[in-house]
C-alpha cells in the first residue's frame, strides 16, 4: 500500500524507538522508579480494546506491572542492570488496535483539502507513527558486591530458591524479548507531556 511507511522508514523508526525505549526503561529500572508509563496498562485506548501488557518471568506469568514491581522489590536494592547489546525490527507497519476515531484514516476526510492519503492521519503513518516493533536485550544483572552472600537472583524470585544457599555468584545474564505498539494517548492531539511514544504489550524475561 502506497499509503504505509517504506521498509527504510521501518528500520529506522524501530531502530530509534527501541534506543530510546531501552536506554530510559533500564535506567529506571535500575533507580527502582515506577515503571507503569512504559506498558499499555496506561492507555485507556489500549486497554478498552482488551489490549493489557504480557508479562512473564522467567517462565513464570505476572498478572500486572504492580506484580512485576513487587518481584523487583525482592531482589533487594543493590541490583543493576547492564545492557551488553539490544536489536530491534518493525513487527506492524501500521498498528491499529485501540485506534481513536479522531486518529483513524475516516478522520483524514473530515480535514479541509483532505482525503484518502492526504491527511494527517496517512502522514502519520507514512511517518512510521503506527509502526509496532520488537526488542531483543541482552546483558547482565549485578547483585550488590561480588562479596555479598545473600541476595536473591532474578532466577530465584521466580524459582523461589536462595541465591546464598546454592553460592549463586554476583552476576548472571539476562535476555528480555519485548514488543511495543503506538501509545494512541501520546499522539493524540493536545497530548501530556512526556507519555511515551510507544509501550509494551508482551515482555519475556529469562535469566541464566
Amino acid at each position: 500500500m502506497a499509503n504505509l511507511p517504506s521498509l527504510d522508514t521501518q528500520a529506522r523508526v524501530a531502530s530509534d524507538a527501541a534506543q530510546s525505549f531501552v536506554e530510559h526503561y533500564y535506567d529506571s529500572l535500575n533507580k527502582r522508579q515506577p515503571l507503569a508509563q512504559y506498558y499499555a496498562s496506561t492507555s485507556p485506548h489500549l486497554t478498552s480494546a482488551s489490549v493489557k501488557p504480557d508479562i512473564s518471568i522467567n517462565g513464570r506469568v505476572v498478572e500486572s506491572v504492580a506484580a512485576y514491581e513487587a518481584l523487583l522489590d525482592a531482589q533487594g536494592s543493590h541490583v543493576h542492570y547492564d545492557i551488553a547489546s539490544f536489536d530491534a525490527h518493525p513487527v506492524n507497519p501500521n498498528y491499529a488496535l485501540g485506534c481513536p476515531d479522531a486518529l483513524s484514516a475516516a478522520a483524514d476526510g473530515s480535514e479541509v483539502g483532505g482525503g484518502p492519503g492526504r491527511g494527517k492521519v496517512a502522514k502519520s503513518v507514512r511517518d512510521g507513527d503506527r509502526v509496532s516493533f520488537a526488542v531483543q536485550v541482552n546483558g547482565t544483572i549485578r547483585y550488590g558486591k561480588p562479596a555479598a552472600t545473600t541476595t536473591t537472583t532474578a532466577s530465584s524470585v521466580a524459582g523461589g530458591k536462595d541465591a546464598s544457599a546454592e553460592g549463586a555468584p554476583a552476576e548472571e545474564a539476562f535476555n528480555e524479548a519485548w514488543l511495543l505498539v503506538p501509545h494512541w494517548e501520546a499522539l493524540g492531539r493536545n497530548a501530556a507531556r512526556g507519555l511515551r511514544k510507544w509501550v509494551v504489550v508482551s515482555q519475556n524475561f529469562r535469566a541464566f
